[in-house]
């Protein structure tokens, strides 16, 4: 449970300020400042800017796993960084030692100071105490503003807590704000739309959202287990084997909890997965032996909708479908839409989060029309697991 009251955020003026922010782009690409992990640590920069702090940005792109990679350096986010924040950016080509805090203290504050990938040292992802105390030596305090990596017992985002006062960046403020509407006491009546392909690693997270949830749709691969275990045929579908006593413990669980478990009645199948592939809607009891299931069907859709719009909170964490390929892209988007339309129009809070999840959203266009999508990936389910978030317990938030 987060406790909203153990958040730290700082808020004093003339400091030299460590922030950790989640830079791991995609370094080819042309647009880069347009990222939205760059956009994103906007409202932070500004705040620090405000409060005239000398900022000096830590982070990491990739698993160079402690070796010194020029694919892999912060270097190639000098210019993407300047665009998106209109500040000259100041690159050291190192993170820690004396060579960095002399020119750390040679930098005027009006620049913002980015140091080289963290995760080129070993110590980073080992949680070393002398790394993260040589991390501690470069500035007054420290901002933890990557929700995205607080679930990694790493020296940059755990151990560094120990050496510097600590708090909590904009960005990890408002994912804390808004993903507490889901985890600790959601409006209700409250729907959580979870896919995915495997039911075993996400049993923990269905069980707890159970205990908050009036219902949840289980779709994706995930649901194709579930199927399967009541006895229907899903022909070449995709699904996870061995299961059956999970899927009877999440039903049990479920009615314990009076969370209804909502499935898939009808299905959008084909004999293979490719663009514009011809397809079938089909009801769930009719798959054909050589038949894939790749989408919910208009039945589904249909249904999903009513309990969405009954809803006063929805959370969608994985995709219906196959929505990288058309027509598997149906349900995505049309659920994508009909969440936005609501939420622009005041009835229900929406929450959405996981990586496909976010580009099915995009692929809808209405990114800007949903109460508030989350940075996180694993920390995000780790956190609607139950589990403790180095990132978080090292500021004793949770």
């Amino acid at each position: 449970m987060i406790d909203l009251n153990k958040v730290k955020r700082f808020n004093k003026k003339d400091r030299t300020v460590l922030i950790r922010f989640d830079l791991n782009v995609p370094l080819d690409s042309e647009e880069l400042h347009k990222s939205e992990r760059i956009i994103r640590i906007k409202k932070s920069i500004l705040k620090l800017t405000s409060l005239n702090s000398k900022i000096i940005i830590l982070s990491h792109v990739g698993r160079p796993k402690g070796t010194s990679s020029n694919d892999l350096s912060l270097k190639q986010l000098i210019e993407p960084l300047k665009k998106a924040l209109n500040k000259d950016i100041e690159f050291i080509s190192d993170c820690i030692g004396v060579d960095v805090k002399n020119k750390i203290s040679e930098t005027d504050s009006s620049k913002i100071i980015l140091l080289e990938n963290c995760r080129f040292y070993s110590e980073e992802e080992a949680n070393d105490d002398g790394f993260a105390e040589s991390l501690s030596q470069l500035a007054d305090v420290y901002i933890n503003d990557a929700f995205a990596c607080s679930h990694r017992a790493h020296a940059s985002i755990s151990a560094i807590t120990k050496y510097l006062p600590s708090y909590c960046g904009e960005l990890l403020y408002d994912e804390l704000l808004n993903l507490n509407k889901i985890i600790t006491d959601p409006d209700k009546p409250a729907i959580t739309i979870m896919g995915g392909s495997k039911i075993s690693t996400k049993i923990s997270i269905v069980k707890n959202l159970a205990k908050k949830m009036s219902a949840i749709a289980i779709c994706g691969g995930m649901a194709n287990s579930f199927l399967e275990y009541q006895g229907f045929n899903i022909g070449k579908s995709l699904a996870e084997k061995n299961v059956q006593n999970i899927i009877q413990d999440i039903f049990n669980f479920s009615a314990e909890n009076s969370c209804k478990i909502i499935l898939p009645q009808d299905a959008n199948v084909a004999l293979k997965i490719e663009n514009n592939v011809s397809s079938n809607i089909k009801k769930i009891n009719q798959i054909d032996m050589d038949e894939m299931i790749l989408d919910i069907g208009p039945v589904s859709i249909k249904e999903l909708k009513e309990q969405i719009k009954s809803s006063k909170t929805v959370f969608w964490n994985g995709p219906p479908g196959v929505f990288e390929v058309s027509p598997f892209n149906k349900a995505s988007i049309e659920i994508a839409e009909y969440i936005a339309e609501l939420t622009q129009a005041g009835k229900i809070q929406s929450f959405a989060g996981g990586g496909d999840t976010v580009a099915a959203i995009e692929m809808a266009g209405v990114k800007d029309k949903f109460t508030y999508i989350s940075t996180g990936g694993g920390a995000l389910l780790e956190l609607l697991e139950g589990k403790q978030l180095p990132g978080l317990a090292s500021q004793n938030i949770l």
